[in-house]
């Protein structure tokens, strides 16, 4: 009686041979030459027993020292020979963790190969940082653009608009006084809608570029900003301002005022708190301001809502450009605490 006997499909089969032939070739090379060398002398003591099976057992444990020393010799070489690829290794993991000024050093064991490999890779990695410091820079130039830009519509706004609605608003108050009955009461409808938009105008004004900022200082804007913030969300902040050493530059101080203003805008959206802190501290050569609340807080890993991560994204950027780091701690129901710090000398250069 015939038995069939199932075949492997060939495609599976090939797959499988694919698969041990990738996990063989994928091991560290360490392990090859060790592997290798238990073959040879496995080999070796074969051979022993069988060719020479007269010999004395002294005469084969000494083949095999002998074998097993080499190995072990050449184990400890293949290691030192290694050991400049796996500083190019740790190398290139600093650098993609964000430490850009990493560089690869110079190994004693590394033969001329390794070394016109590392002196490649540190002129790669310098070309990179010439081309990263340029892009900064014009993203840096676009960014003082766009501050300028905003502040000149926001002159525009004030001094132009502002007073003519204002001049307006004072014509119609002179001629209510001198009518009566139902135009009187047109009028004074007229001039208050007058003043909601002379408000309003004032409010565009100053959330495009807040002059007070260049007139009083950074510590008045936010003063004035923390006012704003109470009056629309009753949420209370508190300003405090620290601040040793030279003026802060405009530029700087311009970059900050933002970095407040669209943290305490999320905390009036998002944070559900009843307090916060904004916190300058200035210090020769740098700058920090700290906004924290006491609201719910969030996962900033786990942030949903796409107008707070391309609000918190926008300000990150805009403080990198300017030479700074910006972090946002938060945990749920323990609050949130933005911190930008800049580096004066860099923003102004």
């Amino acid at each position: 009686m015939a038995v069939a006997i199932p075949l492997i499909d060939r495609s599976l089969q090939s797959g499988l041979t694919e698969r041990l032939r990738r996990r063989i070739l994928g091991v560290p090379l360490v392990a090859k030459l060790i592997g290798a060398n238990v073959l040879i002398v496995a080999a070796v003591i074969g051979v022993q027993a069988l060719l020479f099976h007269d010999r004395g057992s002294a005469e084969i444990f000494t083949v095999f020292a002998a074998l097993a020393g080499a190995s072990l010799v050449n184990f400890l070489l293949v290691r030192v020979a290694l050991r400049p690829v796996e500083d190019l290794e740790e190398l290139a993991e600093r650098v993609s963790t964000g430490d850009f000024a990493a560089r690869a050093v110079p190994s004693p064991f590394a033969d001329a190969s390794l070394k016109r490999l590392g002196h490649t890779v540190n002129g790669l990695l310098d070309s990179l940082a010439e081309e990263r410091k340029r892009i900064q820079d014009l993203g840096r130039e676009v960014v003082y653009a766009q501050d300028a830009e905003r502040a000149r519509v926001s002159r525009e706004l004030h001094d132009s608009i502002a007073q003519t609605l204002a001049a307006v608003r004072f014509q119609i108050a002179a001629a209510a006084r001198d009518a009566g009955g139902e135009t009187k009461n047109q009028l004074a409808a007229a001039s208050s809608l007058l003043g909601a938009a002379l408000e309003e105008v004032k409010n565009v004004s100053y959330s495009l570029h807040p002059r007070v900022a260049e007139d009083l200082g950074l510590e008045a804007a936010l003063g004035t900003l923390a006012r704003q913030v109470e009056e629309r969300s009753g949420v209370e902040v508190s300003v405090t301002a620290d601040a040793e050493g030279p003026p802060i530059p405009s530029n700087v101080a311009a970059t900050l005022f933002r970095v407040a203003q669209e943290a305490l805008r999320n905390i009036e959206v998002h944070s559900h708190a009843s307090s916060a802190t904004v916190e300058v501290i200035s210090r020769e050569g740098t700058i920090q301001i700290q906004v924290s609340d006491n609201g719910c807080g969030f996962d900033p890993r786990a942030v949903t809502s796409p107008a707070m991560h391309s609000a918190l994204a926008s300000v990150k950027d805009r403080v990198t450009l300017s030479g700074g780091i910006l972090r946002v701690d938060s945990v749920p129901n323990g609050g949130t605490r933005v911190t930008a710090e800049v580096n004066t000398m860099k923003a102004a250069s």
